[in-house]
């Protein structure tokens, strides 16, 4: 079992504690559920990075974009054809830069 308070400045601190607590645990909720409430920005920022991709990193266009979008609401329940699928876009960037 737990002491029992010895002052109300334990008490306090234990107070304080408490909210800190509940503080932190209200940003990291707000912070995890930044991508789930605004989808939007997140494909956004995507196009963004697109404009400004250096010369090492390929480009992802909007086909490849929705593509990978497509596969990760609906990749799993596609089976072995979901699974050829993701194979196709891991190697999508290699064949590109071959070709280029």
């Amino acid at each position: 079992m737990s002491l029992p308070l010895s002052s109300s400045s334990d008490l306090a601190m234990r107070k304080d504690l408490v909210r800190l607590r509940m503080e932190m645990n209200r940003q990291q909720l707000l912070y995890h559920s930044q991508p789930l409430a605004h989808p939007f920005q997140r494909i956004k920022g995507m196009v963004a990075n697109r404009s400004a991709a250096s010369e090492h990193h390929v480009p992802k266009g909007p086909v490849m974009i929705a593509t990978t979008l497509a596969l990760t609401f609906f990749g799993r329940r596609l089976g072995k054809v979901g699974k050829l699928a993701r194979l196709g876009l891991l190697l999508y960037p290699v064949v590109r830069r071959l070709r280029h």
